[in-house]
């Protein structure tokens, strides 16, 4: 701005220079002055003038649209107690409100509230916005099938094939058909250095064709050190090695499907795979070598009625039962052998079928587990026993899989052998009868994130001829 004022002030004098000079070289007496001269010089001094106002108005409308410099700023109005000052929303470059000057005379314009404060009066006061907030991170996993045989889909057999003999179910005819597996939507935030969220909200077909929408797991975690974690919700309870291994997204699996025994509870499977309630595990101190670890979960347990399909088995809301579930896990990784998972569980819950007599549940399992970057054998056991009031024996129902894989670059072929006894006439179990069989496979990982399985299984059944399956099928993570 002084720029400016210098600039104009040695303007005026440049024009007053020249009219003093002009004035010396042809001096006019003023009573000599003729009247023509007299107009000329009153005409000369007008239009001096117009153009000093010219000029000034042009440095207004330049000091206007000058941005003020930290000495020129002035200091805002004191504001109300309580309420913050208010300033002005930025204006992107090249609005109208951007490249308009306003004139000197014109009056400043008011100030307009910030973007954030207006949507506080549209939301009623209330903003979801969190400056510097936890950050929501998203990972996908989804399947696509192509199956042939009555047993082919890994997610929902063999409860739809029958099988159970005296539940009812209605018998699946052997069939071909393409099949959407989960869709599956992996979501994890943290909150601070030692809590975190984790939910698993997964969109699955059934039997009718209509898709579902379940929130598989929603967990919220509570982290003081490696000797102690708690979580809070609905996660895969620890039973066995499997179910907490491998959850809903198969492209981690190797093999297309779970095993028979640890079939969701929405596909007949018999275990509380799931559970509703507090989880806290860690590793035990002064057991490094070792690497000894416990698990310690209590919650609602499943329905009473599990053998009926149409109630949901898991209790994410109302208890049918005050008692609660609960199990005692441990395992034992030694650093001797890297790879090497040895553990066990105790699961135990009090349920009352409807019409029936209360039933007593305990679960005990163990597993020996070896995996490495090239080799994977899993050996699990599972021992369910449901024992009812008024009846002497129990029924029990031994559960088992072994499973070997062996990478070759980017094959990785497998094989499983599965065995379920489900005791026959057991009043909580939807599937009953027996199962056992071989399944072979080969997994191609053709992409760093997609792979591709091929299955076929063959299932001897109890109360029905063997069957036979084939899956292809695409895993991938987005």
């Amino acid at each position: 701005m002084w720029l400016i004022r210098v600039s104009v002030f040695f303007f005026v004098l440049m024009l007053v220079g020249l009219e003093s000079a002009g004035a010396q070289q042809t001096p006019v007496p003023a009573s000599d002055a003729s009247p023509e001269t007299n107009a000329q010089l009153l005409e000369l001094l007008k239009a001096q003038d117009a153009r000093l106002k010219e000029l000034e108005a042009q440095v207004a409308k330049l000091k206007a649209a000058q941005p003020a410099t930290p000495g020129e700023t002035p200091a805002p109005p004191p504001a109300a107690v309580g309420v913050p000052p208010i300033t002005p929303a930025p204006t992107p470059a090249g609005t109208p409100a951007a490249d308009a000057a306003p004139s000197a005379s014109a009056a400043p314009a008011p100030q307009e509230a910030p973007v954030t404060q207006a949507a506080d009066v549209d939301m009623g006061g209330h903003s979801m916005s969190i400056p510097g907030g936890p950050v929501i991170k998203f990972r996908g996993f989804f399947d696509f099938n192509f199956g042939v045989g009555s047993i082919a889909n890994p997610l929902v057999f063999p409860i739809i094939d029958g099988g159970c003999g005296a539940c009812g179910n209605p018998i699946t005819v052997p069939h071909t058909t393409f099949q959407a597996g989960e869709f599956d939507l992996f979501i994890t935030s943290k909150l601070s250095e030692r809590l975190s969220f984790l939910s698993e909200i997964v969109l699955g077909p059934d039997d009718t064709n209509v898709f579902g929408l379940d929130i598989e797991r929603y967990q919220l975690t509570y982290k003081a050190n490696r000797y102690f974690a708690a979580t809070a919700g609905r996660f895969h309870t620890s039973i066995g090695y499997y179910n907490t291994a491998y959850h809903h997204g198969v492209w981690f699996s190797t093999a297309e499907g779970r095993p028979i025994m640890y079939l969701f509870e929405d596909s007949g499977g018999i275990l509380p795979v799931h559970m509703v309630g507090v989880n806290v595990t860690g590793a035990v101190p002064h057991t490094t070598k070792l690497g000894l670890h416990y698990v310690a979960e209590v919650g609602n347990g499943l329905t009473s009625n599990t053998n009926n399909i149409a109630i949901e088995s898991v209790q994410n809301f109302v208890s049918d039962r005050n008692a609660k579930a609960t199990n005692v896990a441990a395992y034992i990784r030694p650093e001797m052998v890297p790879g090497l998972q040895i553990g066990g569980s105790w699961y135990h819950d009090r349920l009352y079928p409807t019409g029936e007599a209360g039933v007593t549940q305990n679960i005990e399992s163990a597993y020996v587990v070896y995996l490495t970057p090239d080799w994977e054998f899993l050996n699990e056991a599972v021992l369910l026993t449901n024992k009812q009031d008024g009846i002497i024996a129990p029924f029990r129902s031994p559960m088992s899989y072994i499973q070997a894989a062996r990478k070759f670059g980017i094959y990785k072929p497998y094989f499983r052998y599965q065995y379920v006894r489900d005791h026959l006439g057991d009043p909580l179990n939807l599937l009953q009868g027996t199962y056992y069989g071989p399944s072979v496979g080969l997994r191609i990982d053709f992409a760093e994130y997609a792979a591709f399985k091929l299955q076929y299984n063959h299932l001897y059944q109890s109360t029905r001829m063997a069957g036979n399956g084939l899956n292809a099928q695409v895993a991938f993570t987005f």
